[in-house]
């Protein structure tokens, strides 16, 4: 209580209410930005005083998303961030200086910066020149930089005043848009082999970026049953190894020439729900098979269709899981393993028939000696 106390006196005393309604108010301000995960936006405003009378000191107050920050440049700012209380990161300026009445003027305010996972959100303003409509959280610092965020009068021109809102107590805004936010991604694989061939097959679920995403696909307190990727297994293949965090399952198919389809569901393993996944982080399932038959049918591995994945590229949530019967093994080949065995073996054994050959007949030869 003490330091939000001495906040509040820093800030000056309070002053007879000159509120929205009374003809203070923001009035320019960038109406949208389009912009992506990680980048800086520059905003300016301007607000004027339609009231009867030259005010000193007046206030403004901005409320930004959770995911978006202004710099602690100026020192004469306080900087909240966002806590169960106030659900925004809320900055106030006190700003001085003759507000004359039926004048308008211009600020700057600097980059917002624009957070890794920030989806879509808002920037609002609102000016008043009673300090007890903009209250400070306990919390809040001072702006460390040197400079006073100032203000300079304008011409009102054409075009560069917002309308009023309808709401005389609603405030400014300024919509962001944020594309680009994140691509959520699974990988193809191509198996080379012949039927006995063990082979084995990594299979991703990345986020691709540029903007990172929340790590929760679904509504549970972890992600044990956060299911990201779902394995159709070619016919060709039997499943010798999973990952722990993969479950199957099989499903019969009446008149079919394949009998069974086998189907794997995987969720990520080590992300509670309150991570994030960053650009370039991935979850893996490493997969070992045995090619049973001579079968060329691919599988697939694709992400389940949800809107919690909120995905900006769809066209690499699938891809194919494909058997090549032509070329080499590739991880470790049993049967080629078991002939390389008996290869050797065979000529072991015929080395140590042809020694004792050769023994024989050393002795023979010198016997007649």
């Amino acid at each position: 209580m003490a330091v939000a106390a001495g906040l509040l006196l820093s800030l000056g005393a309070a002053r007879p209410a000159a509120a929205e309604e009374d003809g203070l108010r923001f009035d320019e301000a960038i109406e949208q930005i389009t912009t992506s995960p990680g980048t800086k936006a520059y905003l300016s405003g301007g607000f004027t005083n339609g009231t009867d009378r030259t005010l000193d000191t007046v206030y403004l107050r901005i409320d930004l998303g959770r995911q978006f920050t202004l710099p602690d440049a100026y020192r004469n700012c306080w900087y909240s961030e966002a806590d169960t209380e106030i659900p925004v990161n809320r900055v106030i300026c006190r700003l001085e200086g003759a507000v004359r009445p039926g004048r308008s003027y211009d600020l700057y305010l600097g980059p917002a910066s624009i957070g890794l996972e920030a989806g879509n959100g808002r920037i609002s303003y609102r000016m008043s020149a009673d300090r007890g409509d903009v209250p400070l959280s306990p919390k809040a610092r001072r702006g460390s930089g040197l400079e006073t965020l100032a203000f300079t009068e304008r011409d009102r021109a054409e075009g560069r005043v917002r309308p009023a809102p309808a709401d005389p107590g609603a405030p400014v805004t300024t919509a962001v848009e944020v594309g680009g936010t994140h691509d959520l991604a699974v990988n193809g694989v191509t198996l080379r082999g012949r039927p006995g061939d063990v082979v084995k097959a990594d299979f991703f679920f990345v986020n691709k970026g540029p903007g990172a995403v929340g790590a929760s696909f679904d509504d549970e307190p972890d992600n044990e049953t956060a299911v990201v990727a779902e394995l159709t297994v070619p016919p060709a293949l039997e499943v010798v190894k999973s990952p722990r965090n993969c479950r199957g399952s099989r499903t019969r198919a009446k008149g079919e020439a394949t009998p069974t389809t086998t189907r794997y569901v995987c969720w990520q393993a080590r992300l509670d729900q309150g991570s994030v996944m960053s650009p370039g982080q991935f979850e893996h399932f490493p997969f070992t098979f045995r090619i049973d038959r001579a079968d060329g049918t691919p599988g697939r591995i694709a992400m389940p269709d949800r809107r919690e994945f909120e995905d900006d590229d769809p066209s690499n949530n699938s891809a194919a899981v494909e058997v090549d019967l032509a070329g080499a093994g590739s991880g470790s080949s049993a049967p080629w393993v078991a002939a390389s065995l008996l290869a050797a073996v065979l000529a072991l054994g015929g080395a140590v028939l042809w020694l004792r050959r050769r023994s024989s007949a050393a002795r023979t030869t010198g016997g007649d000696r």
